[in-house]
């Protein structure tokens, strides 16, 4: 039974709950219908997912979030707590933050739920290029005690997503909607994305960052539907000449799959047409589409599995695509014959 299904009371109750200027009475309003650390969280974290819109416009303004500095003679954690406050007062009040505020607003209302939950920070790989690479530390998510374990979420990213303007890495508009694979992630998949900064939050003792920045790009729209069987690592060594068997399951359909590289890159198949000064439409480039290249695969059931030729000692890279929309990025290195 998927969570939407098992929680359904839980998540349309949360749905109705409005923020009346006060955290304790809407932690209590979501949470006191249930005896279960569980129920309680899920609430939470629905109202947050579903109340709580991106705040793009302060993400591209770079500003980061300064916890206040505590001055000889004042009480820190009573400073701490007031600018805690503010902090989170505000970004109720305006309905909107970054993944800072929806980690520390999720943990906030844990705390006075008396649910055990902590802030993690760490490192995502959001961009087809990050492919061994890690970067500085950028996002925040939580980690909540259930049943004698902790347990992975992300609400930040589960409220909805971002369209980006190509090129420029500046966000247009955040676009609400709900994704249930960040609540409660298995490590296995959530790592395909996430790393903490901090050692602890890793179970699995042999997952290094270097492991993590070796994980293949995989698309959001399809993280949740794909679990990759070959290769095994987004880092490829291989041979000119070679055969690469790629191997994944998708609960989902598509009906063309096509690979795109450095060697060869189908042309994209959108257009932009003008209506008029301020319209435009997305239009089906007909010429484009008469040049297009398709992999043959093999499917039985939701496992899928293609071929692909290494022709060429510059290959550096492998996009996958399904129906024309990119889904995964594979980093190639091709060895060269010694001399």
């Amino acid at each position: 039974m998927k969570a939407q299904e098992k929680f359904c009371s839980v998540d349309s109750f949360a749905k109705t709950i409005k923020f009346h200027k006060d955290i304790y009475q809407l932690t209590k309003e979501l949470t006191n219908p249930y005896t279960q650390d569980l129920l309680k969280a899920r609430s939470i974290f629905i109202w947050i997912t579903e109340n709580i819109s991106y705040d793009y416009k302060l993400y591209n303004s770079g500003k980061e979030n300064q916890q206040p500095t505590c001055k000889t003679g004042q009480n820190c954690d009573e400073v701490y707590l007031n600018w805690e406050r503010k902090y989170l007062n505000k970004i109720l009040r305006k309905q909107k933050g970054i993944c800072d505020g929806y980690a520390r607003l999720f943990k906030k209302m844990c705390d006075i739920a008396g649910i055990k939950s902590e802030v993690i920070l760490g490192y995502t790989k959001t961009k087809p290029y990050q492919v061994g690479l890690t970067g500085p530390v950028n996002h925040a998510w939580n980690a909540v005690w259930i049943d004698s374990a902790y347990q992975l979420l992300d609400a930040t990213w589960a409220a909805g997503y971002c369209v980006e303007k190509e090129g420029s890495g500046k966000l247009l508009s955040f676009h609400k909607a709900y994704n249930d694979y960040y609540w409660f992630t298995p490590f296995h998949d959530f790592a395909r994305n996430h790393y903490p900064k901090e050692g602890k939050w890793v179970p699995e003792p042999n997952y290094t960052k270097e492991r993590f920045a070796a994980n293949p790009y995989y698309a959001s729209a399809i993280i949740n539907k794909i679990q990759l069987q070959s290769p095994t690592t987004g880092i490829i060594q291989a041979k000119k000449g070679d055969t690469l068997r790629f191997q994944f399951d998708y609960t989902d359909d598509f009906k063309v799959l096509q690979v795109n590289s450095n060697v060869f890159h189908n042309p994209p198949i959108w257009k932009e047409e003008k209506l008029s000064k301020r319209r435009k439409i997305l239009t089906i480039d007909t010429l484009a589409l008469k040049k297009q290249q398709y992999i043959p695969y093999k499917q039985s059931g939701n496992r899928y599995e293609f071929d692909y030729v290494v022709s060429d000692y510059s290959l550096y890279y492998l996009e996958v695509l399904f129906d024309f929309r990119k889904v995964l990025r594979f980093k190639i290195k091709v060895e060269r014959e010694s001399l």
